[in-house]
């Protein structure tokens, strides 16, 4: 495995745990607090208190995890575009790009929570 595949997997590692990170900050609460279960996320939040601190900064937390998810777009079509391709590049670049698919569908879920869904039912009571 040379530097490229070593830049570019971990670049899509850092995609998917920035986007799993922005889920817990934001949209688990929301869906665990739909779900009835208010007391678990105030049992997680005393245990893990850096989650408020990230609650806080969501959109600082969002931007950093759009900038690492774009560039591991970005490298991914740069690896994807280079003329050489034996069949376990082939094979390694699918999964890469379903990584990286399902790292940009949580974020976007995430952000969702976040900033539309309150606005969103606020609408629809009013």
């Amino acid at each position: 495995m040379n530097n490229d595949n070593v830049t570019t997997n971990t670049s899509l590692a850092s995609g998917f745990g920035l986007a799993i990170l922005g889920t817990t900050c934001c949209a688990l609460p929301i869906i665990l607090v739909t779900a009835g279960m208010g007391s678990v996320v105030a049992s997680v939040v005393s245990a893990l208190p850096w989650l408020a601190w990230l609650s806080q900064y969501k959109g600082v937390t969002f931007s950093f995890t759009a900038l690492v998810l774009a560039y591991s777009w970005w490298r991914l079509r740069r690896t994807g575009q280079s003329g050489e391709c034996v069949i376990d590049d082939g094979h390694r670049l699918r999964w890469q790009r379903r990584v990286l698919g399902i790292s940009t569908a949580i974020f976007i879920a995430a952000v969702f929570a976040a900033y539309a869904l309150l606005p969103i039912t606020l609408w629809l009571e009013g």
